[in-house]
């Protein structure tokens, strides 16, 4: 297990492609941590240059405070979970577990030992003697995963593991993983495009766009208070408000709406909250702003509308037995605790 620091990190080809600008973060011994992105925006290149695979253009990696940029790959005590597997198909299970022992010359009773504890404690011992192709691909993820562990890594790089399971045993490998994770204090790094799963089992959340960090923060922190317009369309929010204007003293702008002092940014280029904070308005409410429902979805347990206003379509969440009327006039209360700045 270490602690991570990653300075300054560029990537380039021929000196005109860049795919990284300036990555700098860290991770604590023990952390989880998610490198969360769209397809495209450097977050596997980033993973792939701190396991060694990618030789950098410039910055520095340091684990424990020592830079290792230079260090080969085979020398980076890492483990390395990849989305396609990449187990030996002429190997059993034991032998794909084993591999990484093997090249490090333990005894033969050590990896048995060691490899067996991990069998164990992923839940294929009685899958010892199979092949890859005769498993399924819950099962053949957690051998990658196990041969990833058996090493006692001091980092372990996991790229996009998940995303060839369906739905369900994404779901429950999500959930092994993070608890192999925090039962062995592993340090992790997890690449993802899928916002759900790394906010479920992470520490901290590194958001990347074209090639930059937009925001690196808890999981809590980003759903709640993104910074960035296009961190908060990442992750869901819907409802945006133009700020065309400076921010005036009275800390308010288009059609009187309110907004929490405590949140102020004077680059601001828009407001947004989520649909289920905004509600219909009853007595005493603020922030008021009336409109038509112009349409209607029902999401099981409540319905979404989305209403035309002076602001723009703004939708929101009520959960009640009775569906709305199209073309309903209804007055909106968006409470200021709830709306939130977002830079470009």
């Amino acid at each position: 297990m270490a602690n991570l620091e990653v300075k300054n990190l560029a990537k380039s080809y021929d000196g005109k492609n860049n795919v990284l600008k300036d990555i700098s973060f860290s991770v604590k011994n023990g952390d989880f941590v998610s490198i969360l992105g769209p397809s495209g925006c450097g977050k596997t290149t980033t993973l792939r240059i701190i396991a060694g695979l990618i030789d950098k253009t410039s910055g520095e990696i340091n684990i424990d405070g020592t830079d290792i940029s230079t260090v080969p790959v085979y020398k980076r005590n890492f483990g390395m979970v990849f989305q396609s597997y990449a187990l030996f198909p002429h190997m059993t299970v034991f032998n794909n577990v084993a591999f990484g022992l093997k090249m490090r010359e333990l005894s033969k009773n050590e990896i048995k030992d060691r490899v067996d504890a991990m069998l164990e404690l992923t839940g294929l011992t009685d899958f010892a003697n199979q092949f890859p192709d005769n498993l399924s691909g819950g099962q053949q993820q957690r051998v990658s995963l196990a041969r990833a562990l058996v090493i006692n890594p001091q980092l372990l790089l996991m790229d996009e593991p998940l995303s060839n399971l369906d739905a369900k045993l994404r779901l429950k490998m999500r959930e092994e993983i993070r608890n192999l994770q925090q039962k062995m204090k592993m340090t992790v790094l997890f690449v993802t495009h899928d916002q759900q799963e790394c906010f479920a089992i992470s520490d901290k959340v590194l958001v990347m766009k074209e090639g930059r960090i937009e925001q690196y923060d808890t999981p809590q922190n980003i759903f709640h208070h993104p910074r960035t317009k296009y961190v908060a369309q990442f992750i869901g929010y819907e409802n945006f408000i133009n700020i065309d204007k400076k921010l005036d003293d009275h800390k308010s702008v288009s059609a009187g709406i309110q907004f929490d002092t405590a949140d102020t940014d004077q680059d601001a280029v828009a407001m947004t909250i989520r649909p289920e904070n905004i509600k219909v308005a009853e007595e005493g409410d603020d922030n008021l702003i009336s409109g038509m429902i112009i349409s209607r979805e029902y999401l099981g347990q409540s319905f979404q509308y989305t209403v035309q206003t002076v602001l723009g379509n703004l939708k929101f969440e009520e959960v009640r037995r009775a569906m709305r009327d199209l073309n309903e006039q209804v007055t909106l209360s968006l409470p200021k605790e709830h709306l939130h700045l977002l830079s470009e």
